[in-house]
């Protein structure tokens, strides 16, 4: 056995048409038996007729408009659950929107602070809020990853740019390399009054100061000098200086 038909909103409402069609056709048809009655019994007769079917017809059309009434009830109580769902939704979004706004540029806020001075860095935060007023609009803005979204706005503001020297150094081009010669190389001489095996050439006694230095760090240091005495100052008692008038 077939399952009978759902009533469905549509067939309820279609089946009501086809009523109150019936309905009308109904007074319609004791209307013109109501005007052709030979009698009155028949007259009567069609019209206790005619007015069963005029309150079958009203009966019809009052149950089609409460339909409708409840129909659109139900259409209006949807539309404002869908519309709160989606304030929901929206302001949900706003939120995590706002809140991932607030993370880039406060992670971009402290690297231009960190970098550069006080008006740069006044510059570059004016610079991400405008640029950042633009992202939050597009339909990928929560699904990009964060660090994605901070090196796409540090990109477009100049942030990873890195700076120009202010000296060109020279290429390796233009540094003249050493000549190298093909000759053997000389070897250094010795230092002076060393021979080769590590001994003065030079004759003992042969040093060309009569009281040499010693070596700083090795011996003793030089006595001081003696005082200077006279010659007449140093004659024994009864001498006399010689060639002279005795003193």
């Amino acid at each position: 056995m077939d399952a009978p038909p759902v009533l469905t909103p549509e067939r309820i409402d279609a089946m009501l048409s086809i009523m109150a069609e019936v309905c009308l056709g109904s007074v319609v048809e004791a209307g013109q038996r109501q005007k052709a009655a030979p009698d009155d019994e028949a007259f009567e007769r069609s019209g206790r007729a005619l007015n069963q079917a005029c309150r079958n017809l009203l009966q019809t059309i009052a149950l089609k408009q409460r339909f409708d009434r409840e129909e659109t009830a139900k259409a209006r109580e949807a539309y404002a659950a869908a519309e709160a769902d989606r304030k929901a939704a929206e302001r949900d979004r706003h939120a995590r929107i706002e809140f991932k706004r607030k993370r880039v540029r406060s992670h971009l806020e402290n690297l231009v602070w960190d970098e550069y001075d006080a008006d740069d860095a006044d510059a570059f935060c004016h610079e991400v809020d405008q640029r950042l007023s633009d992202l939050v609009y597009e339909d990928d803005f929560l699904d990009t990853p964060l660090e994605d979204l901070i090196t796409r706005l540090a990109d477009d503001i100049g942030l990873n740019d890195e700076p120009e020297p202010e000296t060109e150094l020279l290429s390796a081009e233009a540094v003249p390399e050493p000549e190298v010669s093909d000759a053997e190389p000389q070897k250094p001489s010795p230092p002076c009054g060393v021979g080769s095996g590590g001994v003065s050439s030079e004759p003992e006694g042969s040093h060309p100061h009569p009281r040499p230095l010693p070596a700083r760090g090795r011996g003793e240091p030089d006595p001081p000098p003696e005082p200077y005495i006279p010659p007449w100052e140093r004659l024994r008692p009864g001498q006399r200086m010689p060639g002279g008038s005795g003193w």
